[in-house]
């Protein structure tokens, strides 16, 4: 038999509980192309022509990123560790870290390179080590690509040089970032520095809202004059986490001034609700022929939800599961689910599972409970 339980409601002034949902009209986004959405949950609170394919310049760097990033949690890499400067590297055109032919950087100093002064030359050196060559390394970025659902995307180089066939979208570049900002918390710092020098070259971050305001967290910049003035942003403020990608734009201080827009929008208009943490109890669950008569029940993943701001009176959170449950049970084994609605739809569901282990019990506790179920006691 399947049980529902509420488990959470949420009440506020009752005057909120009426609130339309935010006017994204209102919001003038000069870009080709932008989207806005909430790193956590993955909701989108805006978007401008976010399936539009086109030339990505060195937002491309935020996927050779990842997969430098992977490559560190593999242990295929270390930051310490120092890669040869190949003729090659050291040719490619554009923005430079200045690597030198010969020369073998520490791969602490190359992430720099890319993740603040958009160096090609570092990009190169990276590709040409875990991939050996900018071909082999584009294959990998593919891959992933595929892999992270980026459908309207394709990669020819790490460097976000032009090409045909060089391309992504807006809301391609949205998930790559929650990607990033999610799997690699470890290494954010890097995006979010805003100078560094290598060489006795001073080199600031191309990122100039991170002088702006002390909210955002990152992301990259990118331009070339076939993709006009490129960003991706990221913020954290009271616990919301954002992320605007803004494509096409016609200058530096335009892109900004969209991304900013985008942010405050999102921060004013929504927010997000963290319910259950990872490891949270939601509920201690009856067990039948086990060696104990309750388990707990957990969450292994965060459930959080992202809603318009004054709205949490409409907001309601329960748990479904079979009864009656039987031991024995295995740590982490799915025995429920959270359910989350949003003015009675559902938007969120979430298993539960075992927080341990749970083995049958003896043969007499085994027969009394069967009694027990039998007669309802």
């Amino acid at each position: 038999m399947k049980s529902f339980v509420f488990l959470l409601t949420f009440f506020f002034l009752s005057s909120t509980a009426f609130a339309v949902d935010p006017d994204k009209s209102a919001i003038d986004i000069r870009a080709t192309s932008a989207i806005l959405g909430d790193l956590d949950t993955g909701v989108i609170m805006f978007e401008k022509d976010a399936d539009k394919v086109v030339p990505p310049a060195s937002l491309t760097k935020i996927m050779t990123l990842y997969l430098i990033y992977e490559a560190l949690a593999r242990g295929d890499l270390n930051l310490e560790q120092k890669l040869p400067v190949s003729e090659r590297a050291w040719r490619t055109a554009g923005s430079k870290t200045f690597v030198k032919v010969g020369d073998e950087i520490k791969v602490d100093d190359l992430i720099r390179g890319i993740a603040v002064q958009s160096g090609n030359d570092a990009c190169v050196v990276v590709a040409e080590h875990l991939a050996g060559s900018e071909a082999g390394f584009a294959d990998l970025m593919n891959a992933r690509a595929r892999e992270l659902g980026l459908s309207n995307s394709h990669f020819i180089n790490p460097t976000g040089l032009p090409d045909p066939q060089h391309y992504t979208s807006a809301r391609d570049l949205f998930k790559l970032a929650s990607a990033i900002m999610n799997r690699f918390p470890e290494y954010s710092y890097f995006v979010r520095e805003k100078q560094y020098t290598f060489s006795g070259i001073q080199q600031y971050n191309r990122n100039r809202l991170l002088w702006r305001d002390p909210s955002i967290t990152g992301l990259k910049t990118g331009h070339t004059r076939e993709a006009g003035y490129c960003l991706v942003a990221t913020s954290e403020k009271e616990g919301q986490r954002l992320s605007a990608v803004i494509l096409g734009s016609t200058g530096s201080k335009v892109r900004e001034e969209d991304a900013l827009r985008l942010l405050r929008f999102g921060n004013r208009m929504y927010e997000t609700v963290r319910i259950y943490e990872p490891g949270a109890l939601i509920r201690s669950l009856r067990i039948w022929k086990g060696q104990e008569d309750f388990i707990d029940a957990t969450v292994e993943t965060p459930v959080v939800v992202t809603i318009p701001r004054k709205e949490r009176s409409s907001l309601e959170v329960g748990m479904v599961y079979e009864e009656p449950m039987y031991a024995p049970l295995e740590k982490g084994q799915k025995i429920g689910a959270v359910i989350v609605k949003f003015k009675g739809q559902e938007i969120l569901n979430r298993p539960v599972v075992a927080a341990k282990e749970l083995p049958s019990g003896g043969i007499v506790g085994r027969l009394m409970d069967s009694v027990r179920l039998y007669f309802g006691w």
